[in-house]
């Protein structure tokens, strides 16, 4: 007898504590879509990491929650987050349907550019390595590395150039100013000695020059009078 009183005592102690639990359901809808159900879009309990996801018709079910007021966070990308405060009672479902709209910030189309840093050793090796002509170049990042003033120098860095000792003089493959060809932006420079081919390159200071590219071999876009190589200079935007 005792025994019997004891199961009996244990199971209205369980259901007891059975009923002290409620549960949240609702239906989640699109504003910008007539109405229909909103798929995926995520219900979480404020303040805790209990929460669910609406399924392909928009519902949603929160269960085994303690009684108490709770605030829902409904949330999906691109709409407007709402937060409800809702009661939840023992042994009852309290039904929230929540209609959900497109955010005041709702993402705009992203238009993502990139620019290649001309500058760099990395982009200017890529650079090489798609050019159609044989071409070396030296970058404004490797000139400050090296602690280069000036383009006459800068070139000197370059495998197959030299640079005559106190003058602007390079010589490419062992030829000088006859054979040479100096472009600033790919565009041919006038010297400035009546005497010279080609323009001092002394003239221009390693602070205005993106980077320099010292050709080899003849490229279509060169002049017809190009022989040993061609000096181009790209300067800083």
């Amino acid at each position: 007898m005792k025994r019997l009183i004891l199961i009996f005592a244990l199971l209205f102690t369980v259901l007891t504590y059975a009923q002290k639990k409620g549960a949240i359901v609702g239906k989640l809808t699109d504003k910008e879509a007539n109405n229909e159900p909103l798929a995926f879009a995520n219900v979480l309990i404020k303040g805790t990491i209990t929460g669910t996801t609406s399924d392909y018709d928009g519902l949603y079910a929160l269960e085994n929650l303690d009684p108490g007021t709770y605030t829902l966070v409904f949330s999906f990308v691109g709409y407007e987050t709402q937060e409800v405060n809702v009661d939840v009672i023992a042994d009852k479902v309290t039904e929230v349907n929540v209609a959900m709209g497109a955010s005041a910030a709702a993402l705009d189309e992203i238009v993502i550019t990139t620019t290649t840093r001309r500058e760099s050793e990395v982009a200017l090796l890529l650079e090489q390595k798609k050019a159609v002509e044989i071409k070396q170049s030296i970058g404004a990042d490797e000139l400050s590395r090296k602690g280069v003033s000036d383009a006459a120098a800068a070139v000197a860095k370059i495998s197959g150039v030299s640079k005559q000792e106190g003058s602007g003089n390079v010589y490419v493959r062992g030829l000088g100013d006859r054979y040479l060809n100096t472009t600033f932006n790919g565009l041919s420079l006038p010297s400035n000695d009546v005497n010279k081919k080609n323009i001092d390159l002394n003239l221009f200071s390693s602070d205005v020059i993106e980077n320099i590219s010292v050709s080899k071999a003849y490229s279509t876009n060169f002049y017809g009078d190009f022989a040993a190589g061609n000096v181009n200079i790209t300067s800083k935007a």
